[in-house]
């Protein structure tokens, strides 16, 4: 990563209040994002820290907002995005149209972070043999995706993904899933729409956020929240792996 000393925590920061607690920075975020990330921020972290290892490429890198949970786990990061992203930053190592080849080798990367990309990818079962391609073999893919949620950064907002379509293209990809997980239900898809109809309004913004997270907590909502996540996802948290290659005695 370029400029690593200059890097800021942006999209996310630690919480004061519970030391090690990612939650989103609302001097950064969107008001209108503030619960969606309270909801997947979790998921997000335990997933991060479980599989960034080795040399990383940060995909779609954007402020490389996710380097303060992976920097201890990692020997290198690479950061590559599209110049005219709306995320454009001093951090990237390579700048490339991400929906055309990588001008990266083959089998490089240890492991992959692409979180809230693919939805941008005009064509994205190119884009996954290029990452299937950079990855080496044993390496892990973390891909992350929105699916009930507004367009956004337009006119580059292309698709959603089912849980179906995520493992077709692993599958198509000769990537094995390891983990696939949707987060958030019926209740968050509600309290999200709800969110990001009142984020323009900063005085009711606040509130509703705190009274979001508050419904979000109680044993009634997560219960809901659990039975109706495969029908009503917010999104997924996918991680793959790439298969070994075997040698020929």
């Amino acid at each position: 990563m370029q400029n690593t000393a200059a890097w800021q925590a942006s999209k996310f920061i630690t919480s004061t209040r519970q030391q090690g607690r990612w939650i989103p920075n609302q001097q950064h975020v969107y008001p209108g994002s503030w619960f969606i990330i309270s909801v997947y921020i979790d998921l997000y972290v335990a997933t991060i820290q479980q599989y960034a290892r080795g040399k990383l490429l940060d995909l779609g890198a954007g402020m490389v907002p996710f380097y303060g949970m992976y920097k201890d786990k990692i020997s290198e990061n690479v950061c590559i995005d599209w110049a005219n992203s709306l995320h454009a930053n001093p951090h990237l190592d390579v700048v490339a149209d991400l929906n055309q080849p990588f001008p990266l080798p083959d089998d490089t990367f240890d492991s992959i972070l692409c979180s809230d990309v693919l939805e941008h990818i005009a064509d994205p079962f190119a884009f996954m043999r290029e990452t299937a391609r950079v990855l080496k073999p044993g390496g892990d893919l973390m891909l992350m995706v929105p699916f009930f949620y507004w367009l956004h950064e337009t006119p580059h907002d292309y698709y959603r993904y089912t849980e179906f379509a995520l493992r077709k293209m692993c599958a198509d990809n000769q990537l094995e899933v390891l983990e696939l997980k949707a987060y958030g239900g019926y209740p968050d898809v509600l309290l999200d729409l709800m969110s990001k109809g009142l984020g323009r309004n900063k005085r009711l913004a606040g509130p509703f956020f705190r009274l979001a997270k508050a419904l979000a907590s109680t044993r009634v909502y997560q219960k809901l929240r659990a039975k109706t996540a495969d029908r009503f996802p917010l999104g997924y948290c996918l991680v793959a792996r790439k298969g070994e290659v075997i040698g020929q005695g």
